[in-house]
């Protein structure tokens, strides 16, 4: 399979009238993710405090200029 993509939809490994059709292609479309990314800091940043946390995070609720 190519990296990224579902190995279900037309990879002739799910039938073609499968109820997990449209759940891999929900996943295809809705979960397109890239590999995993890793940043290294060399300090500065308390991340026990709520404050510390949202200068790095990238959920609801972050910091507009946080890190991620």
């Amino acid at each position: 399979t190519v990296p990224g993509e579902w190995p279900c939809p037309g990879d002739g490994r799910c039938p073609q009238d499968s109820y997990l059709l449209p759940y891999f292609s929900a996943l295809n479309q809705y979960l397109a993710v890239g590999v995993p990314v890793y940043f290294v800091t060399t300090g500065g940043y308390d991340f026990s405090s709520t404050n510390g946390t949202n200068a790095i995070c990238s959920s609801a609720g972050c910091d507009s200029d946080s890190l991620i």
